[in-house]
């Protein structure tokens, strides 16, 4: 069974904006989940690039190592972004989050980010947030000046560093350690309603759809104040 097949996406509008922002994507042995920045003309066209672009430039990349070929799929994306724009300068402000994880021939799992859309992984009972948000909350978390509970309700959590679209395409880029489990990749949507702890027992629910469905009605539940977009695969 290839990893498409172990994974499900579901994303959804939320109880508040007007439209999606959000763009998931599934391919063999890639996933990613991407948000366009709200307040900016065309971020649901942002993040619909970046998806595609950087599942696209992995599955087109071969003979390098796994590394270089994320970096290669996020300078795509950017790419993407940028000719997009002039073409349309109307969309000069558009810029998107992105999280892509991918598994190499080896079966190790790597996962890159720009912007605040996570990935999570589930071992046995323990939940790890694998990626670290690029913002100012997380900035002054990591500087000592906040605790984590106090970050999580900070306004710099709103106030990106880094983003697709705005001169960024470096992305972090980790390495999982663990042979198996469950990866979760979300946008800020899921976890800016969710405790961790929520996120960990949803998560850990029946098939990778039924997780998927769980977490999105969980977040819609607890508020639905902005698009939430998970995709859930079983590693």
């Amino acid at each position: 069974m290839s990893g498409a097949e172990r994974a499900a996406g579901r994303t959804h509008v939320g109880r508040v904006r007007d439209g999606n922002e959000d763009a998931y994507g599934l391919a063999r042995n890639a996933w990613a989940v991407a948000d366009g920045l709200g307040g900016h003309p065309g971020g649901e066209v942002a993040s619909r690039i970046a998806v595609d672009s950087a599942l696209r430039c992995l599955q087109e990349t071969s003979g390098t190592s796994v590394g270089s070929t994320l970096l290669a799929a996020f300078a795509a994306a950017a790419d993407d972004i940028a000719a997009r724009v002039e073409a349309d300068p109307r969309l000069t402000e558009m810029a998107t989050t992105l999280v892509l994880a991918v598994r190499d021939a080896a079966g190790a799992v790597h996962v890159a980010n720009l912007g605040d859309s996570r990935a999570y992984l589930l071992a046995g009972d323990d939940l790890l947030q694998v990626t670290r948000d690029d913002n100012v909350a997380e900035q002054l978390l990591a500087a000592g000046a906040l605790s984590a509970e106090q970050a999580r309700t900070h306004p710099g959590q709103f106030s990106l560093t880094k983003a697709l679209g705005h001169g960024d395409r470096e992305p972090a880029i980790r390495r999982l350690h663990e042979p198996g489990g469950r990866l979760l990749l979300c946008s800020d949507g899921l976890n800016g309603e969710l405790t961790d702890d929520h996120i960990r027992q949803l998560l850990g629910s029946g098939t990778t759809e039924q997780a998927c469905d769980a977490l999105v009605t969980a977040a819609l539940e607890a508020g639905g104040a902005d698009n939430v977009t998970t995709v859930v695969v079983d590693l």
